[in-house]
């Protein structure tokens, strides 16, 4: 039985399947594949930097001082909210620290996801949190 790590590779590469037939249906599956697809990929990472600018102008047309990720990331951290702000703010009642835009649709499994694998060390390391979804 091949390993995890080669079938992951062939789905990435389908060129590395031993039968062509079987190689040209992954592909095609992968290509077609509107949910989790490289194409879809693009499309989710393009929007998702499409609202991470319009949430920095927003902050700055609010004249809210903030660090941004790509800042965080040069000073060495490495895990990084799409924003820190510098003076909290409060939104209805909370007092916020930092901003991470999620600009995707957000059902109860990409929720958990989510939360397992970003939100909870953003949330011991940067205390309150706003996740603005579109």
């Amino acid at each position: 039985m091949a390993s995890k790590t080669l079938i992951n590779s062939m789905l990435r590469d389908p060129s590395q399947i031993p039968d062509g037939v079987l190689a040209n249906q992954v592909y095609q599956c992968t290509v077609n594949d509107c949910c989790y697809g490289p194409l879809v990929d693009c499309i989710k990472h393009a929007i998702g930097h499409e609202h991470e600018v319009l949430l920095r102008e927003m902050l700055l047309e609010k004249n809210l001082s903030f660090i941004a990720e790509d800042q965080l990331r040069a000073k060495g951290y490495d895990k990084t909210p799409d924003f820190i702000l510098e003076v909290p703010v409060a939104v209805e009642g909370h007092v916020i620290h930092w901003i991470e835009s999620k600009a995707s649709f957000g059902d109860e499994s990409s929720h958990q996801a989510y939360l397992q694998d970003q939100f909870w060390s953003y949330w011991n390391r940067y205390i309150s949190v706003i996740f603005p979804y579109r």
